[in-house]
């Protein structure tokens, strides 16, 4: 009965045309399939083994945390220069 149906409702396509469809998704997912390899192959650290991925990352750790105290330093170089400069406007007097 829910066969019947269903083939009342849908208009089904020749076969050439069928074929023809089948063929075209057989190649889409044989072009999706090499472009998800291409990416997997392009991921960082597929050949490195976990103890080269974790020093890699204590490495990225370590120097993430001098960039940091080099903001730091700059952050305080930039107030101290912006009060310095701020003196400077201030006793300058116009004539």
């Amino acid at each position: 009965m829910l066969i019947s149906l269903v083939s009342k409702l849908v208009d089904p396509h020749p076969d050439d045309v069928f074929q023809a469809a089948l063929l075209e998704l057989a190649q889409d997912l044989i072009t999706k399939e090499q472009q998800i390899e291409l990416l997997i192959s392009m991921l960082p650290g597929l050949d490195n083994s976990e103890e080269d991925q974790e020093r890699n990352i204590r490495e990225l750790e370590d120097e993430l945390k001098v960039a940091e105290t080099q903001r730091q330093e700059a952050i305080k170089q930039r107030k101290e220069t912006l009060a310095k400069l701020d003196g400077v406007i201030r006793s300058i007097r116009r004539p």
